[in-house]
């Protein structure tokens, strides 16, 4: 008898991953598709609010966007560099550029940041 293959257990497609410092270079600045790169901080109430309608948007775009969190405390050298004060910050870029306009603060809009995603699509 033929033993039955290994079955691998599905994996659940995740539309926002968790991006570190040493990976920012590679998958941010040296991607092909655009990206929104959301510095949050984990005890943060604002950031907790934020993450579902993040989390719908990049669903949405899923497959032409990528959408990356970094943790702003454990990735703080790189919050410097890219002079990030508050969390959430949300950043838009696209060939490796910064492009729009940084949305940030306590009451980011579900509105704002579909209209920030959607321009980077142009």
């Amino acid at each position: 008898m033929d033993p039955k293959p290994a079955v691998e257990p599905v994996k659940e497609k995740q539309a926002v991953k968790q991006l570190v410092e040493k990976d920012y270079e590679t998958e941010v600045l040296k991607a092909t598709e655009p990206v929104v790169v959301d510095f949050y901080s984990a005890d943060s109430a604002p950031c907790a609010a934020l993450a579902p309608r993040f989390g719908a948007v990049a669903e949405k775009f899923e497959g032409k966007i990528r959408f990356y969190k970094i943790l702003r405390g454990e990735n703080d050298a790189l919050a410097k560099q890219l002079k990030v004060t508050v969390s959430p910050t949300l950043i838009f870029f696209k060939g490796g550029q910064e492009l729009g306009e940084r949305l940030s603060g306590d009451d980011i809009k579900r509105t704002a940041l579909k209209a920030s995603v959607e321009a980077l699509l142009k």
